[in-house]
């Protein structure tokens, strides 16, 4: 099994760039939903082979639904990303991340094994964006004193 460096980190800016947890929710919940959601997208599959695309249309599918189905997170609006894009690319962006460098690259591309992980996981990637809301308000407190 590949080593996590900072694949976890990465995945959470990734996810950071396309939802956030609303202002104030700093429930753990809401701070892992988008990489939850993920999880399940690909354990849905059973003990299937999945294909990698499938895998990833199934995570993009998912995730970019995730802002309709709860008010704990919200979009994050193209002038606010730090990669641009759509936000359906940027779904597809950050879910051929977690599929290559999490499912295939950590775990052989067997949901199984990731989602006997994924409370672990978890973790790292609510730490992850907590640090990353952290710099967001510091940068937007840094902004607010230059006007």
């Amino acid at each position: 099994m590949k080593e996590t460096s900072d694949t976890i980190s990465e995945l959470a800016a990734r996810a950071f760039d396309v939802i956030r947890p609303a202002p104030g929710n700093d429930k753990p919940y809401a701070i892992e939903r988008v990489f939850r959601e993920s999880v399940k997208a690909v354990k849905e599959f059973g003990p299937l082979n999945i294909s990698r695309q499938d895998a990833i249309d199934a995570v993009a599918g998912r995730v970019g639904k995730v802002p309709e189905r709860s008010e704990q997170v919200y979009r994050v609006p193209h002038e606010d990303s730090t990669v641009g894009g759509t936000y359906d690319e940027r779904v597809e962006r950050y879910a051929e991340f977690f599929v290559d460098e999490v499912l295939i690259g950590m775990f052989d591309g067997k949901p199984s094994q990731l989602k006997r992980r994924s409370n672990n996981l978890a973790d790292g990637f609510y730490a992850a964006t907590l640090r990353l809301q952290r710099e967001q308000f510091e940068n937007d407190a840094e902004d607010n004193d230059d006007q």
